[in-house]
């Protein structure tokens, strides 16, 4: 029996000429095989959405080069929108949210960050007209409004740079009818049904996740103890660099290791991220595994400081706890490692022990197990062993001990 469940389903937007210039990603109940939505909190829905698009699945897989289209809740947009990239997502406003100075000044903020902004099911009236000068893409069901009905505003839209999108096209004729009045962008079932995209969800642990919470929330906030946390477990370790490398913020460059993660991200960032990331489900592995794997990373930490004299320990702390990754996701370390996007010395080390950190790694994991030969590196004496090993012995008791 598969484990892996629906995550989401994408429905493909057309323009005039039937050529596909993005997707809607849609929320899917976790667990249920049908193609419904079964929403009962629309920020959660987002927050899973957009969890599953780039964090549990590939983004490039799901989307291409086009357009995502996810819908956006007013609290979101105000209060809890991740340092999300605008390089590819639409945000979409849902229908009947509360239109406050608020929301709109988050609006006319994110629209000069270079964000895309749609009206979803939108309906002219008194108080949503505010929100036009603010949107990119006006959609309109055309199941509940006649297309005619707006034939007198879209020369007044199109004046201001905004396309029109028809969603609920299930038909030529209304495809037709739509083209001539000036409509740019269809969806619909006469296009292609929404299409679901099963996965596994990347799941985190939830002590660690809580004081996570509580700490990055407080009203001081102590960086090195967030810092400290991340580091302490490897599946959120894991999941901030997988998010942090698949597009979702909006970086330039690879980004290697927790501390500069953390450093590229700063506090405001890091913040909106465990916050976005605390909402995705959440499990918990045997303590043990969870043990080993920081008692490792603090291990190859330490003999990285022999190995080398510049200030990179923190990347062999980073292999060291990404070396059980495999027993914390249930999936093939090949797989995690490529959906990671790490510098290829650091992938060597993980898959073929090679390099350096391969060698430090080697030499860790044999010396958990019971093997004293210390191999690959003249530095790693018997008493930089044991050394190391009680090092890392009394930091994983100082800094992991009361995490139960």
């Amino acid at each position: 029996m598969s484990d892996s469940y629906n995550l989401l389903a994408r429905q493909p937007i057309c323009n005039q000429k039937l050529k596909v210039i993005g997707f809607e990603l849609l929320y899917r109940q976790q667990g249920y095989q049908s193609n419904e939505a079964i929403i009962s909190d629309n920020d959660r829905a987002t927050i899973d959405v957009l969890l599953s698009a780039f964090n549990d699945l590939d983004i490039n897989e799901i989307v291409g080069n086009k357009l995502a289209f996810v819908n956006f809740t007013s609290s979101i947009i105000v209060d809890k929108l991740p340092p999300i990239s605008p390089k590819q997502l639409v945000i979409e406003l849902l229908e009947n949210q509360e239109i406050t100075p608020e929301l709109l000044k988050s609006l006319s903020k994110l629209r000069k960050q270079g964000y895309k902004i749609a009206l979803d099911d939108f309906c002219l009236n008194k108080e949503t007209i505010s929100l036009i000068e603010h949107a990119n893409i006006i959609k309109l069901d055309v199941l509940e409004q006649e297309p005619a009905s707006w034939e007198k505003y879209i020369p007044r839209l199109k004046e201001k740079g905004i396309r029109l999108l028809a969603e609920k096209v299930e038909t030529y004729s209304v495809f037709e009818e739509c083209c001539k009045l000036g409509f740019d962008l269809f969806q619909g079932y006469f296009f292609a049904k929404p299409k679901v995209i099963a996965g596994k969800r990347n799941t985190n642990n939830e002590i660690t996740i809580v004081n996570l919470l509580s700490k990055v929330n407080s009203a001081e906030v102590n960086i090195d103890e967030v810092a400290k946390l991340i580091v302490a477990d490897a599946k959120i370790s894991y999941n901030l660099l997988r998010t942090i490398n698949s597009g979702l913020f909006n970086l330039q460059n690879k980004v290697d290791s927790v501390k500069h993660a953390i450093t590229m991200l700063g506090l405001a960032h890091l913040k909106k991220w465990i916050n976005f990331i605390a909402l995705s489900n959440l499990d918990n592995k045997p303590r043990l595994l969870s043990d080993t794997a920081l008692l490792r990373a603090k291990f190859c930490e330490e003999l990285g400081k022999v190995i080398t004299r510049k200030n990179r320990a923190d990347e062999y702390f980073t292999i060291g706890l990404f070396s059980l990754i495999d027993a914390f996701f249930d999936k093939p370390m090949e797989e995690l490692v490529n959906k990671l996007s790490l510098s290829k010395p650091m992938r060597m080390a993980l898959l073929e022990n090679e390099g350096d950190m391969g060698i430090a790694l080697l030499n860790a994991t044999q010396y958990q197990s019971g093997k004293w030969e210390h191999q690959g590196n003249d530095a790693f004496t018997d008493e930089i062993m044991h050394n190391a090993y009680m090092n890392s012995l009394k930091w994983v008791a100082e800094n992991h001990g009361n995490s139960e």
